[in-house]
């Protein structure tokens, strides 16, 4: 199984976990996408657990904000736990 970090705006992290059967959203008790404030915060609530990947992604609204089309793969750096 592997680890996808979801790096949002405001220092907010979004996390799934990524399996043959798909890609799961992390949620709490409510269903609501579990929010995380660093990567700190993560790596602790998966301390038990092992990963084959782990992959941050983060989405840069560079291109659009310069009046460019935003056909720009997002950044995606491999994480070593």
């Amino acid at each position: 199984m592997n680890l996808q970090i979801l790096s949002l705006e405001g220092h907010i992290y979004l996390v799934e976990t990524i399996d043959e059967k798909g890609r799961h959203l992390l949620a709490d008790r409510q269903s609501r996408a579990r929010r995380f404030h660093c990567l700190e915060e993560i790596r602790e609530h998966f301390v038990a657990q092992e990963f084959e990947e782990i992959w941050l992604e983060q989405q840069t609204p560079y291109e659009e904000m310069c009046g460019l089309t935003d056909d720009t793969a997002p950044l995606r750096i491999r994480l070593y736990w």
